[in-house]
């Protein structure tokens, strides 16, 4: 976003917020809200589940409305955030998972509770308005302002995240990353698994090795993981082996190297699906790692450039000393890592211990009964 943009962005949506100030404000809705997907997904979904099993009697609003570039993609945008705005100004509660501007733009009525949900879990790569490099105008300006609580997965993340989304430590609550509650229901991780295989039969009955990195860049100029050259990879191992590729969501797929994978996941796919059918994952800087975590099993961490990525955007944990999994420079790595069986398991409890302490599946009941006032069962 320009500077220009945001100063007509701005100006526009607190004239709308005042006028919407004056409405009543409605005690009996909560509205959920992300610029990331035309979804529900992650955090919010979970969240969503949870409070309409438990309150059914409450008015839900989704707003899944995301970013888009180019200018026909703003203005459509901008009028979206629009009626985010009279939302915000008229519900009880306002869940975010991302930054969005109606939030940041003003300070929001006293009689509404607006709670950021992040949709990572973990501190790992900064984030926010605390990256190593600091942000642009007019981001480093109003990004991340207005926020009443931040939900987290634990005690270990609360001051990054608060540094992160400038909200006061004890407003970040360790209640727990709700899309972690999955990993906990057995019936849920057994049908994911059955949709990932539905979907792509190549799977069935072999060993699934997923890559699945994080993005570099930021804006118009997020690119892929120049790291793994698949070809290799997939030349180095058995037949019984499937390589599988799940590119980041907020990548442009027509950028994304697709050669040498057995299968190319849906960008869109839930990864947590993926997961619980993977055997051994290969990523880099992603959060996907605390999730995986859950699961004990192999991990490997392709971190050739982590000097680099420690410069911009940083990282809050030392990838030499603090990291599960085995850690490796370039393919020929992966390669030895995989096809040796060389994978560290050590460490996972304790790594879990810290970094995912409250997320042991009742995180979705503990945001429902701390921002609704009634147990969820």
């Amino acid at each position: 976003m320009t500077t220009v943009e945001y100063l007509v962005a701005s100006v526009f949506l607190r004239l709308l917020g005042r006028m919407f100030s004056v409405l009543p404000l409605r005690a009996n809705r909560v509205v959920l809200a992300t610029a990331r997907t035309a979804r529900l997904e992650g955090n919010l979904l979970h969240i969503y589940r949870a409070m309409r099993t438990a309150r059914p009697d409450i008015e839900y609003v989704l707003l899944l409305e995301p970013y888009s570039y180019g200018l026909p993609g703003k203005l459509a945008y901008f009028m979206r955030l629009a009626r985010g705005m009279y939302h915000l100004r008229t519900a009880r509660l306002f869940v975010v998972d991302n930054a969005y501007l109606p939030i940041h733009v003003a300070p929001h009525r006293p009689g509404t509770t607006v709670v950021q949900v992040w949709h990572a879990a973990g501190a790992l790569k900064r984030f926010g308005v605390d990256t190593a490099r600091p942000l642009r105008e007019p981001e480093r300006s109003f990004l991340h302002r207005y926020y009443d609580f931040v939900v987290t997965a634990a005690e270990a993340s609360r001051r990054p995240w608060a540094a992160a989304l400038r909200t006061p430590p004890e407003r970040v609550l360790p209640l727990g990353t709700p899309r972690t509650d999955f990993f906990f229901d057995v019936e849920a991780v057994a049908a994911a698994r059955n949709r990932v295989q539905a979907a792509y039969p190549a799977l069935l009955g072999r060993r699934v090795v997923v890559y699945a990195p994080t993005f570099r860049g930021r804006g118009m100029g997020k690119h892929a993981a120049p790291s793994l050259e698949a070809e290799r990879l997939r030349a180095a191992l058995p037949p019984s082996y499937a390589l599988v590729l799940k590119s980041h969501p907020n990548l442009d797929a027509s950028r994304v190297s697709t050669a040498g994978y057995d299968v190319v996941a849906d960008a869109g796919m839930e990864l947590n699906d993926l997961l619980v059918a993977t055997d051994i994952l290969i990523t880099d800087y992603s959060s996907a790692i605390f999730e995986y975590a859950l699961l004990r099993r192999p991990l490997v961490l392709l971190t050739g450039d982590v000097a680099e990525y420690e410069r911009d955007p940083g990282l809050y944990v030392d990838y030499r000393t603090e990291m599960i999994g085995t850690r490796v420079s370039d393919t020929d790595e992966v390669i030895d890592a995989i096809v040796s069986g060389r994978f560290d398991l050590s460490g996972y409890d304790a790594f879990i211990e810290h970094h995912l302490r409250a997320c042991d599946g009742r995180a979705s009941a503990r945001f429902v009964e701390r921002f609704l006032g009634e147990a969820s069962g």
